[in-house]
């Protein structure tokens, strides 16, 4: 009796845990969608990019199946088609993150919002400095060491910055200490730059 108890508790909890995941699943698509048509009112260049890369992969995947024939052909069409959708939906990813970052750039928050997506092993700490201007300090811990990055006023943000290195590297000790600026300036970083830029920093740690 208590083991068939069990069975059906188990069994009602994976029909729950699929149930949830297909829930999920249906968001994630919708959400992606709605992402989509948001993106190509506003990128006009989206779909003949995305369109034009599909067709050219596969274009491509039938030469290549006609000439080589036989079984090669019946494999490297299908191929051809989802490679072709895939490099489509990277091309509609990396557009979609550039107009993400354009549209934020400039505003109060913006690299902190930047830094908190950052992908791989990353420690973010927002706001570690600030002046009553919205500028602020945010501190990046990573395998360069720590990388305080600012946003805000050069002129504000790099006296910010010099204050805050000096205080950090006495905790730190001979740990590397690398400063960014966001901006467009000369020396300064762009927001969609970012991320580039903190990965090809030297390794230290």
């Amino acid at each position: 009796m208590a083991k068939t108890r069990k069975n059906a508790e188990l069994k009602a909890a994976k029909a729950e845990a699929k149930a949830t995941r297909k829930a999920q699943s249906k968001q994630r698509r919708s959400q992606l969608w709605q992402a989509f048509q948001i993106q190509r009112k506003e990128d006009k260049r989206l779909l003949p990019y995305m369109i034009g890369a599909f067709v050219l992969i596969v274009a491509a995947s039938v030469v290549a199946g006609v000439f080589a024939g036989g079984f090669t052909m019946v494999t490297l069409i299908p191929l051809g088609v989802v490679l072709g959708a895939l490099v489509a939906f990277i091309i509609f990813g990396r557009r979609a993150q550039k107009s993400v970052y354009r549209k934020a750039e400039g505003q109060a928050g913006a690299a902190a919002w930047a830094l908190e997506n950052l992908r791989g092993k990353w420690r973010v700490t927002a706001g570690v400095a600030a002046t009553g201007h919205l500028d602020a300090v945010h501190r990046v811990i990573g395998r360069p060491g720590v990388i305080l990055v600012g946003e805000g006023s050069a002129a504000r943000v790099k006296p910010l910055l010099a204050q805050e290195k000096k205080r950090t590297a006495r905790l730190v000790g001979d740990v590397p200490i690398y400063d960014v600026v966001i901006g467009n300036g000369e020396g300064e970083v762009p927001l969609a730059k970012l991320e580039r830029h903190l990965t090809k920093l030297p390794q230290n740690i």
